[in-house]
């Protein structure tokens, strides 16, 4: 072999990585920015809406014109909101981490010459050396490391969609939260509408001494009471409906228009516990998502068990001395387990292992306790509403029979602003009731990990 063609060997490998992927700048600009976050129009939402692809949230016909229902909410925070697009590149990463665990270690090549630079040098040529060289012993735990990244990627994907699952279910209590305020701000200003007119008869009747001071300082608190309670209402409703806008990737000042015919239930029977509770690790999409981060860490187990052996390298060698003889070989090369025999990486793997065991018995635990607790919260609200259902019109009779007597000037006004008052705070209580069974449903929704629960 001559020099030249020696020589040309390190150029040759140096040739072959242009064939390697190239660099793709992506600058980090205001444009790029506003272009990720700028709103769809009304039909890319209808058509992303129909191909949304979830494990549990199921495409869905999306129309904004009467107004955006609960269940659209959740659908359109899954489609928007920022912060589930940010955890959908963890995919991308969990993909990438499997295409590398498929890769073998590249083999290695070295290269020496040995250049004459003095002496008696006569009949002497330059030498040189290469040599070739793999380990094998990577192959033993190659199939261990695609079996573990592909359970990893499988188990980002399933935290992906039990974020999505929350976020949409978050999304969905919001609108039913703004649905209530919304009424319940009807009913505090008619309160104080009401309570103005009683305010303002007090206070003609104290001008002319008919009532006494204690009278008109009441009927004036009264009013500023349902005042502060109907400001802070305000407020709650405007944060309420801020925090919608995030959950749905909505700019601040952007106007929602909700669905005003949305029902809210007086009563709903939760299946049983045995029903609700039966497969729930194969349901939740967390525990099944802690299934396979720990099958894949129980993989990391068996390849730091595996990586206890030594390493092993085979390669070839070709070489020629100063003196013009040629050599061809080959050689094996191992590690000498002497000192680490891969001891702390075992007790790591395994302890880690061990904790993603007990998180998964806890959560599993945790899981069946938030459907027995919830089951009695909906018992509960189930009666409160059942009762609220029968105090209020009984309230509302003895409120017309006021109204009656105190146009016949039978009974004091007094008496029927008070009755009035009290059927309008059972009216508020019921609905702040109603809105508490809507967010036990759905956070046995979440507990459960079904969609709208059969009864």
């Amino acid at each position: 072999m001559k020099n030249g063609s020696l020589l040309s060997l390190p150029m040759a490998l140096f040739c072959i990585l242009p064939a390697c992927s190239p660099y793709h700048p992506k600058a980090l600009t205001e444009q790029a920015v506003r272009r990720q976050l700028a709103t769809p129009t009304a039909d890319q939402l209808s058509i992303q809406a129909a191909q949304i692809k979830h494990p549990l949230l199921k495409p869905m016909p999306f129309t904004l014109q009467d107004g955006l229902s609960p269940d659209e909410a959740a659908i359109l925070a899954v489609l928007r909101n920022p912060e589930l697009r940010a955890a959908r590149g963890r995919h991308g990463i969990a993909s990438a981490q499997l295409l590398q665990a498929g890769l073998l270690p590249n083999p290695t090549l070295s290269y020496n010459f040995a250049a004459l630079s003095g002496g008696l040098d006569q009949g002497k040529v330059t030498g040189y050396g290469f040599a070739l060289a793999w380990e094998v012993t990577s192959l033993i735990t190659q199939s261990n490391k695609i079996t573990g990244a592909a359970a990893e990627q499988q188990a980002v994907d399933l935290q992906i969609a039990w974020q999505e699952w929350q976020l949409a279910q978050a999304a969905k209590t919001a609108v039913y939260k703004l649905l209530v305020y919304s009424k319940q701000q009807s009913l505090l200003e008619e309160m104080r509408h009401q309570l103005e007119s009683n305010r303002a008869r007090i206070q003609q009747a104290a001008d002319k001494g008919l009532v006494t001071e204690l009278e008109r300082v009441a009927a004036v608190s009264a009013k500023k009471g349902v005042d502060v309670r109907l400001q802070a209402l305000i407020q709650q409703k405007n944060q309420q409906a801020q925090r919608l806008n995030r959950a749905l990737g909505l700019k601040p000042d952007e106007a929602i228009k909700l669905q005003q015919n949305t029902a809210l239930p007086d009563e709903w029977a939760a299946p049983a516990y045995d029903t609700l509770t039966h497969d729930l690790s194969h349901r939740r999409l967390d525990l099944m998502a802690l299934q396979q981060a720990y099958k894949n860490q129980d993989e990391q187990v068996h390849i730091a068990v595996l990586q206890q052996f030594p390493k092993i390298s085979i390669g070839f060698t070709q070489s020629k001395n100063n003196s013009n003889y040629y050599t061809l070989g080959a050689g094996v090369s191992v590690t000498l387990p002497l000192f680490d025999q891969n001891q702390g990486q075992m007790a790591l793997a395994e302890a880690t292992r061990q904790q993603l065991f007990d998180e998964y018995t806890n959560r599993v635990f945790q899981a069946n306790a938030d459907v027995a607790e919830l089951r009695v919260t909906l018992a509960a609200l189930n009666q409160q509403i059942q009762s609220l259902h029968q105090t209020i019109p009984e309230l509302e009779n003895l409120v017309k029979a006021y109204k009656q007597a105190s146009e016949a000037q039978q009974v004091d006004v007094l008496n029927y602003y008070t009755a009035w008052n009290q059927w309008t705070d059972k009216k508020f209580e019921l609905l702040s009731l109603q809105l508490q069974l809507v967010e036990a449903r759905i956070a046995l929704e979440i507990a459960t990990g079904i969609y709208h629960p059969p009864v």
